[in-house]
């Protein structure tokens, strides 16, 4: 792969510290790894307490925490499932419990369960649409009180270009992020009058774990298809967020496309 893929690269991209976000309070879920975690530190790095939900890989949350501590910034790990609505608000209600209020929703957990059509089965349709669209609903209708309450809230959305386009063998995954564009739309009309925006990200092709694991000749053949000819780095999806997060305050109901150009519209 041409050296311009990005695939691996270290670079410091997030930039120096500000204080721009001082005082507000993110909860990002799936926040320890690939994305997540660039958000999680990109939020941190601009003054954000920032709330990092996660299922189960303690060590990565924590390594997370220990980059935000160092930082000199405020966080919260927040261990639950949010396919499972227990979950979510339980998570929810930590972050309110812990800042009393929460001014970024983030909702980025997901899972993918690629297989045909033909031979895809229940649980892996069931488990992709649980995690990614009703984890959305459900994290999503638990923090709302709170930011109605206090008139102020940001709502970011991780999508996909998979949610826009389709994908071979992803009809589940398309499906559930496709479901979460539309619900956004409808999330941006209802919650406006209250001075909260709803917005989407739909992340390209990006170099996280789950991408890199792909065989070389399917991640040539991928880079060949995008204008920049290279993959995203996740601190590109986070400087995205940042923006909806921080500088967008009459943008609500929109699609952010981060995709190197592969989906032009």
């Amino acid at each position: 792969m041409a050296e311009s893929s990005g695939i691996g690269s270290t670079s410091n991209f997030g930039g120096p510290a500000t204080d721009s976000l001082k005082g507000r309070v993110a909860l990002v879920t799936g926040g320890s790894r690939g994305i997540g975690r660039a958000i999680s530190l990109e939020l941190a790095r601009n003054g954000a307490a920032v709330a990092v939900n996660f299922v189960s890989n303690v060590a990565k949350a924590e390594e997370v925490a220990a980059d935000i501590r160092a930082m000199g910034g405020e966080c919260l790990l927040a261990q639950g499932d949010v396919s499972k609505k227990e979950d979510a608000r339980r998570v929810v209600n930590q972050t309110l419990e812990a800042w009393k209020r929460i001014d970024i929703l983030v909702n980025n957990a997901g899972i993918t369960r690629d297989r045909s059509l033909r031979k895809m089965t229940d649980e892996e349709w069931e488990a992709t649409i649980s995690v990614n669209l009703n984890g959305t609903y459900y994290c999503t209708t638990a923090v709302m009180p709170a930011m109605i309450a206090q008139k102020y809230g940001r709502i970011i959305n991780i999508a996909s270009i998979v949610g826009q386009a389709g994908s071979f063998g992803q009809a589940n995954y398309a499906a559930s992020k496709g479901g979460i564009i539309a619900f956004t739309k409808c999330l941006a009309l209802e919650l406006a009058r209250d001075n909260i925006t709803a917005n989407v990200i739909a992340p390209g092709y990006t170099a996280t774990e789950m991408v890199e694991a792909m065989p070389a000749e399917v991640l040539e053949k991928i880079c060949a298809k995008i204008p920049l000819r290279r993959l995203a780095k996740p601190e590109e999806i986070a400087k995205a967020v940042l923006f909806l997060a921080r500088d967008a305050d009459y943008i609500t109901g929109a699609e952010l496309n981060v995709n190197g150009g592969l989906l032009m519209s």
